[in-house]
């Protein structure tokens, strides 16, 4: 929260004299890039052997993908995103390692209003629809067929975005993720293990990793 705070203090404190170019008929081409990093430790109490040990997890993601969006009318506009992630994770089960490796891949359309303070600084947000691809795997160490998964979802999303959005001139642009409110509804192939399918409701306030995005406005 604080380092949100910050970013936005400095924001505007170094917003230059050039305007947005936010107006109806402007184009804007970019690229998302995200980064997420968590590691936790403690101590695991076994109740049943009355034994405990050591524990510790640790999760790596990241994203990429290249965007695109029209100006429908002033301070809105209506776009699309592709894009790719990355994300390992490894934690104790049991006396084992869990580690677990996923790709995804998708693409989301998305409407989003600005609101610009002196056409530098401001916030924009919107409803966004969205398919994205898991492809995910789960192996044991010590090696362990019989828990090792291999899994397959599709997940169908919709949601609500909040952005923080920054012109240094008036074809560049920067943003980063404030909010996110989202709905999805997935099914998984599980191999011989089964099908499974579900809802998930999800909301991240400053707290889902660091998400930037910059972008080349041009057009009228």
């Amino acid at each position: 929260m604080r380092k949100a705070l910050f970013l936005i203090a400095v924001l505007f404190l170094t917003a230059l004299v050039s305007h947005a170019q936010t107006e109806k008929g402007s184009q804007t081409l970019g690229a998302d890039l995200g980064f997420t990093y968590l590691k936790s430790s403690g101590t695991t109490i076994d109740p049943y052997g009355n034994s405990t040990y050591n524990s510790s997890s640790k999760s790596t993601k990241f994203n990429i993908g290249p965007s695109y969006s029209f100006f429908i009318g002033d301070k809105l506009d209506l776009g699309t995103s592709l894009t790719y992630s990355q994300n390992t994770y490894s934690y104790p089960a049991g006396n084992n390692l869990q580690k677990q490796s996923e790709r995804e891949f998708g693409g989301a359309i998305y409407l989003r209003k600005y609101f610009m303070f002196q056409e530098k600084i401001g916030l924009r947000a919107g409803p966004r629809i969205g398919y994205y691809r898991d492809i995910n795997k789960i192996t044991y160490e010590p090696a362990n067929d019989i828990y090792n998964q291999d899994a397959k979802t599709d997940n169908f999303v919709g949601g609500f975005n909040l952005d923080l959005v920054y012109y240094p001139s008036k074809h560049l642009g920067f943003t980063a993720s404030l909010a996110n409110l989202y709905y999805t509804h997935f099914k998984s192939g599980l191999g011989t293990q089964g099908n499974a399918k579900g809802d998930n409701f999800n909301a991240s306030f400053i707290n889902d990793g660091l998400s930037l995005s910059v972008f080349y406005a041009f057009g009228k």
